[in-house]
């Protein structure tokens, strides 16, 4: 009676066992040492057992009909399977067995992601990539779904699985769903191969999800375009240089993305159109495209599809979602240059389209993109106002006036803005004083330098006896040009100091004043540099001569730490305030 309960659990917990497999399987007590072999890769072991036990190498060995080659790529030793293989390269067959989920050795190397493992089972035998599992997935299928992590898996299964039986994988429910995974995950070689082998996957549509087409999921990832893409300064300055791998492979994927909507729009344009309206309509592509401030894509279909400049993506116009959402590469596509030499929409908002418009400008969006890769409120306030004096600046002069909400525009800009204008000021004041007192304590060390020259003076006349040398020729001008950077950086931190900090100044006044600051600064810090190096060769001159490439090996690493972390942030303020403007004509057809 005592063991009743065991064995009750026992049944309820173990089914019958599969047609075909014996208790000894179940009990794993014959072949325990076999699976131990396989889980930890001794091939020795493994190879003592099958001497002994020929018929093992392909027995089923586990209760989900599970051969030692499955249970070895389930954990991932690449030399046991490779040398399994080989052992069995007489029977090829062998590797098709498949387990209780229809799976074969081949699913389980992909699931774990091992190259090795792949290309040797499919080098075997490559009928292998054509059979599916119970689910109907062949292993490409799988693949996909890890494909962020193991593309070179999925490149090397989309070069060798064709449509062929038993499992047709291109002809598969499946077979979309892994064009779309391949999409979503950013690998658009591979799916630009598989569609130019099998075009009909450009338009097909998935039966429920309205993004489940290739274009619907490009019009969704704006990090799939350069639009959309966050590069440091360093990053874009050498984009155009392929020779920095994650540039390239960032670049490579905007050139394919690019070329895959190419071939879609291409697909497309055999239609009526009425229905590459209706297409484009159905599942607002442009709409979700035009929100993630796709330009590339936008620009794209409309280049080949004008008619598509007059649809309402989310009920507004392609220009208000472009305000709302701050992406001035989109409304790049539609200025124009007027007869002025001034930006003008085209075509021409309506006076319902220019109230949204300026209502949309005075809004602000803490987490938009133009606003987040901003460094500093203050210039993050700035982007804000050149985007309303642009907008104000394409209306008709009469609806600027208009009030809302019983306020002007500019009324309704100022209180959304209130927040950001508080956070401005005080970054303002926190970078004005810290700058200052850095600036003050150069120009105190420089000021000080001046009268305690370096290699002493004459006694009788007071001039330095190294007058004549050139090193101390450098180290009086740098000296004397570092005093009078510092001098210029003080003036205009406080200036910044003592200004009002109105709303308007943080368009022009307050930002020039910041990044003159800031230059003098770094100008001055660089003279110092150079006086310190000249006065340490005046010092050392004559008596420890080598010791001149160690001080500029140490100063080396000041200038580049320099150039690394200052000069970025310079170079983004000056781009900002005295670069061209972030409204430039690119216009729909160039």
């Amino acid at each position: 009676m005592a063991t009743q309960p065991s064995e009750q659990q026992g049944n309820s917990n173990h089914a019958d066992p599969p047609a075909g497999i014996s208790e000894e399987v179940l009990d794993g007590l014959r072949y325990r040492p076999l699976l131990q072999a396989a889980f930890e890769g001794d091939w020795e072991s493994a190879k003592s057992f099958f001497q002994q036990h020929p018929a093992s190498e392909t027995a089923v060995i586990t209760s989900r009909s599970e051969t030692v080659l499955h249970i070895a790529a389930l954990n991932a030793q690449d030399q046991f399977v490779e040398n399994l293989v080989k052992l069995l390269s007489q029977r090829l067959d062998v590797l098709k067995t498949e387990d209780c989920n229809g799976r074969t050795a081949l699913h389980n190397a992909v699931l774990c992601g091992r190259i090795r493992m792949v290309e040797a089972l499919v080098k075997s035998n490559p009928s292998l990539t054509q059979i599916p599992d119970k689910e109907g997935r062949v292993p490409f299928d799988i693949s996909t779904r890890e494909a962020s992590m193991h593309k070179e898996i999925a490149w090397f299964l989309a070069r060798k699985t064709t449509d062929e039986g038993p499992g047709h994988p291109f002809s598969s429910p499946h077979a979309l769903e892994s064009i779309i995974g391949l999409t979503y995950a950013g690998h658009l070689d591979i799916v630009l191969y598989l569609v130019e082998r099998y075009p009909r996957f450009l338009l097909m549509k998935g039966p429920k999800e309205t993004d489940n087409t290739i274009l619907g999921v490009l019009a969704r990832m704006q990090s799939h375009f350069l639009s959309g893409t966050r590069l440091g300064v360093w990053e874009a300055l050498i984009y155009k240089f392929p020779t920095i791998e994650r540039i390239h492979d960032v670049k490579l994927r905007h050139v394919a993305a690019v070329e895959l909507a190419k071939q879609i729009c291409i697909e497309i344009s055999s239609k009526k159109t009425a229905e590459i309206t209706q297409f484009f309509q159905d599942r607002d592509l442009l709409g979700q495209a035009a929100l993630k401030g796709i330009s590339e894509l936008v620009k794209l279909c409309i280049h080949f599809f004008p008619e598509l400049i007059w649809i309402s993506p989310c009920g507004y116009t392609f220009t208000i979602l472009a305000v709302q959402n701050r992406h001035e590469r989109i409304l790049r596509l539609f200025l124009k240059v007027s007869s002025t030499n001034r930006l003008s929409l085209a075509p021409a908002p309506t006076p319902d389209e220019s109230f949204f418009m300026m209502a949309a400008a005075t809004k602000y969006n803490p987490y938009s993109s133009s606003v987040t890769n901003i460094s500093g409120s203050a210039f993050q306030l700035q982007r804000e106002l050149q985007w309303f004096k642009a907008v104000e600046s394409w209306v008709a002069p009469d609806l600027r006036t208009i009030k809302c909400d019983c306020k002007t525009f500019w009324q309704t800009f100022v209180d959304e803005h209130e927040k950001l204008l508080q956070t401005g000021k005080k970054w303002v004041e926190d970078t004005a004083n810290s700058c200052m007192l850095v600036s003050t304590l150069i120009a105190t060390v420089l000021f000080a330098a001046t009268f305690t020259v370096p290699g002493s003076s004459n006694g009788d006349t007071g001039l330095p006896l190294l007058l004549g040398e050139d090193s101390f020729l450098i180290f009086a001008i740098s000296d004397a040009l570092g005093l009078l950077s510092s001098v210029m950086a003080i003036l205009l931190f406080l200036a910044i100091l003592t200004s009002r900090c109105e709303p308007q100044d943080f368009l022009d006044s307050l930002p020039k004043k910041i990044i003159m600051g800031l230059f003098f600064l770094f100008l001055s810090l660089a003279f110092m540099l150079v006086a310190f190096a000249a006065a340490l060769i005046i010092v050392l001159d004559k008596r420890l001569e080598w010791v001149i490439i160690p001080i500029a090996l140490l100063i080396f690493p000041a200038v580049a730490l320099f150039v690394v972390l200052q000069l970025p942030l310079l170079y983004q303020m000056v781009k900002s305030t005295y670069g061209p403007s972030i409204f430039c004509s690119e216009g729909t057809w160039k």
